[in-house]
């Protein structure tokens, strides 16, 4: 049975941080079908967020794709798809406090603050010698450095299995190459090239529609979510820390951050960005962007051949995109803070006494014999074999329609995302420009002094101080009302400062730091 939430407002874009499957310690690889038992296949039921992923949110019972993962894994494989970010969190938190628990849990961290007290009260299956003795494909394809994060790992044990994402970066801007042609400019590098073509945007009507007022050379989306981009160049990103002064510290209260802060207004003041950045929702900003209005944006590479594929742009011929880097400066440069490579968490419940079948079940999920199925889905449906290679093409109708590619590759992957497979780049249209972009996304990641840091106890019941843009913080809630012109910036900025630690901030900065001394045995 497969069960689909319809999905709210999002409070965060799941993902983020990025990874690859990378060889870790050794261990024989067993391949083959997971062992279901000599009574035949046995139940696992799976509880995991949609993610805003078409399919996910509208796939039906008897699916088509759960049936054969099923058929080779030789599990019977039950989904349940909740919502997206703040729906997803507030599911999950009613979820455990029922104690209606499934076989496995998608999560964030083993210590979430989706299920408070979880992992202390013993919800969670101690699996450190279940890996041992069942997952030599975990040991071997999960990199060390997966199992040594706080999200995964607790005085010595381990209680979650990482899925990763599919590369150790993605994050990249998305510029109209056919725009840049047009306007007959050069990509961008510095601040200033940006700013010359953000003008040019500005001023020329650039889809063609009549209206030369409805382009914008960077479309935000809420939260600043996929649009953090600047702040680095000016020596500080709001949902990074930085070590500074012996103290690990949230760039969202540094100094530098009025000049970030101040260059963004100057974006909207001079109409270089969307009015309704603060509510322009993730569905109605790619279909923004798919309309002609962003000449600029941050995604992931990822996805180049599926949301941004240029086929769906609307009334709009000849569309190109080309992937960049973010601008670069003497204080700095980058999107993305350098990750941990998960993607996310999965975490069995001690009580439904399935831990050996999940860890079967993974050890099988991470085999070679795996790999086709996350990559190009059901053999002779999705993709066939001739003359002893596969063909597989994700226009065509099966993989393309209501995103399927997606689904068997992400949505239902519990290796975590295998969208970028060297499977799926081999048989991929615009090989050539992903593999370039994911060259370029490398070199938008900053260096991360929080690195494997877990959730802060300080932060975790004041939600309005948390690091970051997020929906409800203070920092947010302070940068729009500087932006659009409510409050002067450095009387809003060290109001704010000054409330966020008197409200925890400090508090955090000593539990951070704390952590940070010990973490690298200072």
């Amino acid at each position: 049975m497969i069960k689909a939430k319809k999905t709210f407002a999002s409070l965060f874009a799941v993902s983020l941080v990025t990874a690859t499957v990378l060889a870790g310690c050794g261990g024989k690889e067993e391949n083959g079908a997971a062992d279901g038992g000599s009574q035949g296949p046995k139940n696992l039921s799976i509880l995991l967020s949609h993610s805003n992923a078409k399919y996910a949110m509208q796939v039906k019972d008897d699916d088509r794709y759960v049936k054969e993962l099923s058929k080779l894994s030789n599990y019977n494989l039950k989904y349940e798809f909740l919502g997206h970010g703040d729906d997803f969190t507030q599911q999950m938190t009613v979820r455990f406090a029922s104690g209606e628990l499934p076989d496995m849990i998608r999560t964030d961290s083993i210590d979430s603050t989706m299920h408070p007290g979880a992992l202390d009260k013993g919800v969670f299956q101690d699996l450190t010698p279940l890996i041992e003795k069942y997952g030599p494909n975990l040991k071997k394809k999960i990199p060390a450095e997966a199992w040594n994060s706080p999200k995964v790992s607790k005085d010595g044990k381990i209680f979650g299995i990482p899925a990763l994402s599919a590369l150790p970066a993605t994050r990249v801007v998305y510029i109209r190459q056919d725009w840049l042609d047009k306007l007959g400019m050069q990509q961008p590098k510095t601040i200033d090239d940006y700013l010359k073509y953000f003008e040019a945007v500005k001023k020329q009507d650039m889809n063609g529609n009549g209206d030369a007022n409805d382009e914008y050379g960077l479309y935000v989306r809420e939260n600043l979510i996929y649009s953090n981009m600047f702040f680095s160049a000016f020596g500080a990103d709001p949902n990074m820390w930085y070590l500074k002064n012996g103290q690990l510290q949230p760039g969202m209260i540094q100094p530098e951050m009025k000049d970030g802060i101040k260059f963004w207004k100057s974006l909207y003041d001079n109409g270089y960005i969307n009015p309704n950045l603060f509510t322009n929702k993730g569905a109605d900003w790619v279909a923004g962007i798919k309309q002609g209005k962003g000449g600029a944006w941050i995604h992931d590479v990822t996805n180049y051949n599926t949301d941004w594929n240029t086929a769906n742009f609307v009334n709009e011929k000849n569309v190109k995109l080309s992937l960049i880097e973010a601008p670069e400066s003497a204080k700095g440069k980058g999107i993305a803070a350098q990750g941990d490579q998960i993607y996310f968490v999965w975490v069995v419940p001690s009580k439904n006494k399935k831990a050996e079948d999940v860890i079967k079940f993974l050890n099988w999920v991470w085999s070679d014999e795996a790999d086709d199925y996350f990559a190009m889905g059901i053999k002779d449906y999705n993709y066939k074999v001739e003359n002893g290679k596969p063909k597989w093409d994700m226009n065509d109708p099966v993989n393309k329609d209501n995103d399927a590619s997606v689904f068997y590759q992400l949505s239902v992957n519990p290796r975590g995302d295998g969208r970028m497979l060297d499977k799926v780049l081999e048989v991929s249209p615009n090989t050539a420009a992903v593999k370039s972009g994911i060259e370029i996304a490398k070199k938008n990641i900053t260096k991360n002094d929080a690195l494997y840091m877990p959730t802060l106890n300080s932060l975790k019941t004041n939600p309005e101080l948390a690091v970051g843009t997020g929906a409800g913080t203070l920092f947010l809630d302070m940068f729009a009302k500087v932006i659009t012109g409510k409050e002067e910036l450095d009387a809003s900025f060290d109001k704010f400062v000054a409330e966020w630690k008197r409200r925890g901030g400090d508090a955090a900065i000593k539990e951070a730091t704390d952590w940070y001394n010990k973490f690298h045995k200072k």
